[in-house]
């Protein structure tokens, strides 16, 4: 009678826990270099809150904000660890891999607005499949670039003026200005507002944006308006074995939203550098715009080395000649 009892009471029991454990949300931790009112951090808050009513709760993403778990130059390595189960990474600071999107950082050149930009970018990884293949170690959760200008603590009114300088910049971008008379430095965004206010630093190529959301206004009083497109790359990653440990369901979930969380971040940003003009000029910064006869002479260095990296991505098995040809290719037909 008393086995009896027991067997009883072990099958009312074991459904109960079994239902607790399919019950159970999967928790999943957010990491990124900016702060919690950071255009791109209130973007993350929306794409948070949408994933997790999406998945009725299964899923449950608690974010790290302003650098306290992930946002140093090696920040991929880091993700690809398991630092985080999700971050906001730059595969430009990546120290391997990735070379067609450091590459590609200046094959888009002559592209002079962010809506452009992305429907280029998502026509360029439709026909080249190997530019997704360089994210094979992690999962891409949205794409997304921006659009750069020179903000600056002297005016810069003809590319000439940039001789001499040390500017923040990223990647192979250094190496062509350095044809211009620029020294390229490479820093953290966290380093560039020291930099701008010491005098360590002349400039720092960066969106708009960064005149209210880092506090650029306070050490820079010109912006030139270069319009230098940053390609489109993966911004927001997760950990691949996290990845691959998610059921379908919940899969499926994340990557019917790729493609929202890159239009909200580039809603957000466009609405950010609006904002931050109006402030700008309110608070007597100059917005300086460079004419086309002078970026012909910025965009000259830059055009030679793309097709420098283009050769090199060939010599490595890469279509890089045929990747540069197509960007500027569409570059062209957007720009009619």
């Amino acid at each position: 009678m008393i086995m009896l009892l027991a067997v009883c009471l072990i099958g009312l029991t074991l459904p109960t826990m079994g239902a607790a454990q399919q019950g159970k949300a999967i928790e999943l931790t957010y990491g990124t270099p900016y702060g919690i009112e950071h255009p791109f951090s209130i973007v993350d808050k929306k794409w948070i809150e949408k994933i997790e009513k999406e998945t009725n709760g299964r899923v449950k993403i608690k974010p790290y904000w302003g650098g306290a778990v992930l946002g140093g130059q090696d920040a991929v390595q880091e993700l690809q660890q398991g630092a985080v189960d999700i971050g906001f990474v730059n595969p430009s600071t990546s120290k391997s891999g990735f070379q067609i999107f450091k590459a590609s950082m200046l094959f888009f050149y002559g592209v002079d607005n962010l809506d452009t930009g992305a429907k280029i970018w998502k026509e360029m990884l439709a026909k080249f499949p190997e530019i997704e293949r360089e994210y094979k170690d992690l999962k891409v959760l949205c794409w997304g670039g921006s659009l750069n200008q020179l903000v600056m603590r002297k005016p810069v009114r003809k590319i000439e003026d940039l001789r001499g300088m040390r500017i923040k910049t990223v990647g192979d971008v250094s190496t062509a200005l350095a044809q211009l008379g620029v020294e390229g430095v490479s820093m953290s965004n966290s380093e560039v507002y020291v930099g701008l206010q010491k005098g360590i630093l002349d400039g720092n190529i960066a969106p708009v944006e960064t005149l209210e959301s880092l506090k650029f206004a306070d050490v820079a009083k010109y912006v030139v308006m270069i319009n230098f497109y940053r390609t489109h790359a993966g911004m927001r990653m997760m950990n691949l074995k996290k990845w691959n440990s998610l059921p379908p369901d919940i899969k499926k979930v994340f990557e019917n939203n790729i493609d929202f969380y890159g239009r909200e971040t580039e809603a957000e940003f466009n609405r950010t550098c609006d904002h931050a003009m109006e402030v700008g000029k309110k608070l007597g910064i100059e917005f300086i715009p460079m004419p086309k006869s002078e970026m012909v002479k910025f965009y000259a260095p830059i055009k030679a080395m793309a097709e420098k990296q283009a050769k090199d991505l060939d010599n490595m098995g890469l279509p890089g000649t045929k990747i540069l040809a197509e960007a500027q290719r569409l570059v062209q037909q957007y720009s009619k």
